[in-house]
């Protein structure tokens, strides 16, 4: 691979990556200083000219996508995560090359052909970054807000990838304890956003039976990347939850709805099925004669009756209120056991009896007598606020 400042792009074998200006100022920040961890904070400075913005995801947004275009060429895993920071690992490829000795932060970056064009991706980009929030506050617990309340949140590409970023900038922070997922605006999330996606496919797309996310494509991930979080996740649902946003709500530990929320596994309507992770993630949520019935008909139904129907875990009159009350007690448990929990929990449906007997053995001996298991009991028997350690 070879990085041409001049062209501001990468060459892989004789092939143009065709980077937007920010992946292509991102991957060379990081191939500056390969092997070394850079932090969000540098990159804003370095590539944004911008001080730390608390709960900005503008990073993890432009991350995603630059693996996304490395993908295809074996290249994503190069660009590794490292806490609240990214790195370089050259090790993947043989051949990485700069063509420009100076840095890229001594230059005049993202330049253009015309103001006009850098003006607008400038603008393009910065609405892309905004779909999705995420705040991390000093208790260990992120939010997540999906962030395009005038479209009730609806699923458009960009919002695809937004949250699958929003999540894989969460996977490994040993400081986070619990995350809430919410939706700005009327609505938790009205599904597929159709009008964004009448076009015709680009013959480059991956195709739906592709991979691309280890177990899952595009679409599943945006729901099963909660369920892989090694931490809890706890949904906040309210206004309409429809379709694809039903199953990234179904993506969670724990859901708490409105008693009005409108629900609906709406695939059916359209003739389709859904196709986002839902079939994995409601294995031992809902009856199996009852989930045939709200798939067949898609018919809709309330916050209150999806409690019963085991699609929500709590009712509440304000659901984001008693997300927060939930979390603020998960943070005050052990973080390590929380996830060694978490691990045993995503087990229990592939596991053969044995198996998860041996597995509960082992995720309790990697907890057992160690500082923050030590210090839960010490703050119970002192009846104080424990003070854990991130995650191990």
């Amino acid at each position: 691979m070879r990085l041409d400042l001049f062209h501001r792009d990468a060459c892989i074998r004789g092939r143009w990556l065709a980077l937007h200006p920010r992946e292509f100022a991102l991957l060379w920040r990081l191939a500056e200083t390969p092997g070394r961890t850079v932090s969000q904070r540098a990159l804003l400075a370095d590539v944004w000219r911008l001080s730390f913005e608390p709960g900005s995801n503008r990073v993890a947004v432009h991350i995603a996508r630059l693996r996304r275009k490395l993908a295809p060429h074996g290249l994503d895993a190069m660009v590794a995560t490292d806490g609240p920071g990214y790195r370089l690992d050259p090790a993947p490829v043989r051949h990485c090359g700069l063509d420009s000795v100076p840095t890229m932060r001594d230059e005049q970056f993202c330049m253009m052909e015309t103001h006009e064009k850098w003006e607008s991706a400038r603008m393009a980009s910065q609405v892309e970054e905004q779909r999705v929030a995420v705040e991390v506050d000093g208790e260990g617990v992120a939010h997540v807000r999906l962030n395009r309340p005038d479209k009730m949140n609806a699923l458009d590409p960009e919002m695809f990838e937004a949250i699958i970023a929003a999540g894989e900038s969460l996977m490994d922070r040993k400081d986070v304890r619990v995350v809430i997922l919410s939706g700005k605006g009327r609505s938790f999330c009205a599904g597929l956003d159709t009008s964004s996606f009448a076009r015709a496919p680009d013959a480059n797309e991956p195709k739906l039976t592709d991979r691309t996310f280890g177990d899952s494509n595009k679409y599943q991930q945006v729901a099963t990347v909660w369920r892989k979080l090694p931490m809890p996740v706890i949904a906040a649902v309210h206004g309409v939850c429809f379709g694809g946003g039903m199953q990234i709500a179904s993506g969670a530990d724990i859901r708490v709805a409105a008693p009005d929320t409108r629900m609906a596994i709406m695939e059916m309507k359209w003739g389709l099925v859904p196709d986002m992770g839902g079939y994995q993630l409601w294995r031992g949520l809902v009856r199996e004669d009852v989930l045939r019935e709200l798939v067949y008909t898609n018919r809709e139904f309330s916050g209150a009756e999806a409690q019963g129907l085991g699609l929500a875990t709590h009712v509440a009159d304000d659901p984001l209120a008693k997300a927060k009350e939930i979390a603020a007690t998960i943070a005050q448990r052990n973080p390590d056991a929380i996830r060694a929990a978490k691990r045993l929990h995503n087990r229990m449906h592939d596991e053969r009896g044995e198996d998860l007997l041996m597995a509960e053995s082992v995720e309790q001996a990697k907890v057992i007598r160690q500082p923050n298991q030590v210090e839960a009991v010490m703050a119970g028997m002192a009846k104080r606020k424990p003070e854990f350690k991130d995650a191990s």
